[in-house]
């Protein structure tokens, strides 16, 4: 194998840097490209090649890569350009030739670090002025329709538990990655002023950050991955003339009347969906009286939680997220046989539990007073039951 790939140390662990890439070159890896968390190496002759990393962070729309004439002088000086990375411009000096430091005076170098720390900084607080933001957004969405985004946040929770993880591991690295080039980068430059020489082969033990920076990353690509393989794994077919799940169908109510389509051509389906947390199923189903073009359909959403205990959270938060509700205080409870509980709102909903399993359904039936929660409490109870 003549290339390999390492992950690098960060973008404002500018000695790091060059003390990694001076190591692998000592093994026998020459630098050849440096990504946005790994670098390419490319198989040579073990030797002490030195490295050293060149700052130059550009303006908006500016070309990021160095003037050819800044490259000559480097060249001149005996320095060859590898590569650049953002702001981070990468130059190598054979064993023994005697290529001079690019800097002499400490302070001139800390100068070259303004901008870079300006921008982190600038970048810090917009990041934290959108969390700021969103977080008020939620709290004001919050107050302006209690419950129904911490409903609907649930709900998708459950059937999408590896895309929330991913989410948060996210939210966690991010502050942390930029709370760490803050503290890296100030506490450069402040050595610099201060007239003391960058450290190109500094001895800090870095197993226990790049271990949290490669679990976290580990974990998210993981979560990632898990929730690809979930979607590719979502079946959507004809809703069968049996049911294959713990769902209703209209002929357990009494219904007989011919399969139809419903508004702009939707086909009664079922939708089922497999989590880390319950197999969901959501199905709809049309009928229609060809004679009078009346027409009856009936739209579920049945989830088997892996942990009963969420049952009951998941059911208060079907009822705030429900479609013609106006959220949970619509709801009334019913007498329901056979479930462990049961509410109805508007003769139109229902929402029932018993142990693992709990169901939402909405229906619209004619006429519309045949909505009778206790004749679907007791069809489900039966259907649960042989489930």
């Amino acid at each position: 194998m003549n290339r390999t790939y390492r992950f690098h140390p960060g973008e404002y662990e500018l000695g790091e840097n060059e003390k990694f890439y001076g190591d692998m070159e000592a093994r026998g890896w020459r630098l050849e490209r440096r990504g946005g968390c790994l670098s390419r190496f490319v198989r040579t002759e073990p030797g002490g090649a030195r490295y050293r990393v060149e700052v130059s962070s550009r303006r908006f729309l500016e070309d990021p890569a160095l003037a050819e004439g800044q490259l000559a002088v480097f060249e001149d000086c005996g320095w060859e350009y590898i590569c650049s990375q953002g702001f981070l411009h990468i130059f190598r000096a054979g064993p023994g030739s005697g290529a001079p430091e690019f800097y002499n005076d400490p302070a001139e170098q800390a100068g070259t670090l303004k901008k870079v720390r300006r921008d982190l900084f600038w970048g810090a607080a917009a990041m934290v002025l959108v969390l700021a933001l969103a977080a008020l957004s939620i709290l004001l969405g919050v107050w302006k329709a209690p419950g129904q985004i911490g409903a609907e946040q649930l709900k998708r929770f459950v059937q999408f538990p590896t895309a929330y993880a991913a989410y948060a591991l996210w939210l966690a690295w991010t502050p942390w990655q930029t709370a760490w080039g803050l503290w890296k980068i100030n506490r450069t430059y402040a050595r610099l002023k201060r007239g003391l020489p960058l450290d190109h082969s500094p001895k800090g033990n870095r197993i226990l950050r790049r271990a949290l920076n490669r679990g976290l990353l580990a974990l998210a690509l993981l979560c990632l991955l898990l929730t690809a393989a979930q979607l590719a794994g979502v079946r959507t077919r004809d809703l069968p003339a049996e049911p294959e799940g713990p769902y209703l169908m209209l002929e357990d109510l009494g219904w007989t009347w011919e399969r139809g389509s419903l508004y702009g051509g939707r086909e009664s389906a079922v939708t089922y969906t497999r989590s880390l947390l319950a197999d969901c199923w959501e199905t709809l189903e049309v009928q229609e009286e060809r004679a009078g073009g009346r027409q009856v359909w009936m739209r579920q959403s049945v989830y088997r939680l892996r942990f009963p205990g969420m049952a009951e959270a998941l059911a208060r938060a079907l009822m705030e997220d429900a479609v013609f509700a106006r959220g949970g205080e619509d709801f009334r409870a019913v007498e329901a046989p056979g479930l462990d509980a049961a509410w109805t709102a508007r003769d139109m909903e229902l929402v029932a539990v018993r142990g693992d399993l709990v169901l939402r359904v909405e229906a619209l039936l004619e006429p519309l007073d045949r909505f009778d929660p206790q004749e679907i409490c007791a069809a489900l109870a039966e259907r649960w039951a042989a489930f």
